[in-house]
């Protein structure tokens, strides 16, 4: 099986160098490595150190255009990495984002402004001390997990970006609300999540992955082994990786 597409690529759009190459070098390297399909997807706005800043969207999205006539055969979609902001599971996206946007990824970060103090408190503070602490972990995956799925069930999200990575989550409950909500949960080669066990779990409801690179380098752009991998050991099915082909 080969990736013929990768949806999460940053690019110098992204905040502080985040992501290191142009849209027109991404572009380049996808056609060159022979990519069907590409989504530049930099961090919402929401993303207090990485995040797009609004009033670049549209110039961002013009060039998207225009390396779109270059490239033909490329499809070049634009888009988010949205950051979930609260445990009401609000986000960064709305309809000044969405009206730029081809697609729309979504996952927690870090780096989030977050809605309150009460939001910082518990995502950093609580999140680091259940570490060692069984019975606090229990409550907080409880609580990471409801705000992604009132993310989920809130938002038109495409794609939830590596689910399980920066803060525990329960992933049966999150693909119980991907498969109704027909979000494809990502494989991401650069986070580690979702690996071969939450992959075993997910699989278990009527959902479909998507292996993407994430990457913040035209040189990273279609990477993908180590996902491809913990898909393979997972044992599913390669179709239901809707970005891979025979």
């Amino acid at each position: 099986m080969k990736l013929r597409a990768d949806y999460h690529i940053h690019s110098t759009y992204s905040k502080n160098r985040h992501g290191k190459s142009t849209i027109e070098e991404i572009a380049a390297r996808a056609h060159e490595i022979g990519l069907e399909e590409i989504a530049i997807t930099d961090h919402g706005p929401g993303h207090y150190m990485f995040g797009i800043k609004r009033s670049l969207m549209r110039e961002a999205k013009n060039i998207v255009e225009e390396t779109r006539k270059k490239y033909p055969n490329l499809k070049i979609l634009y888009g988010v990495e949205a950051n979930i902001l609260d445990y009401e599971g609000t986000t960064d996206i709305d309809d000044e984002v969405m009206k730029h946007c081809d697609i729309i990824l979504c996952g927690f970060h870090l780096g989030a402004l977050f809605s309150t103090a009460g939001d910082f408190w518990n995502f950093i503070v609580k999140n680091k001390f259940a570490k060692n602490n069984q019975r606090l972990y229990g409550e907080m995956v409880e609580k990471n997990t409801r705000a992604v799925v009132n993310a989920m069930n809130k938002y038109k999200i495409d794609i939830l970006t590596h689910p399980g990575d920066k803060i525990p989550v329960d992933i049966d409950k999150i693909a119980q609300t991907a498969e109704k909500r027909k979000i494809l949960l990502e494989i991401n080669n650069s986070h580690g999540h979702l690996n071969k066990d939450e992959i075993i779990i997910a699989s278990k409801y009527d959902v479909q992955f998507v292996i993407n690179s994430d990457s913040h380098t035209k040189e990273k752009v279609g990477s993908c082994d180590k996902a491809l991998k913990e898909a393979v050991e997972a044992g599913i099915d390669l179709n239901r990786i809707v970005n891979l082909k025979g």
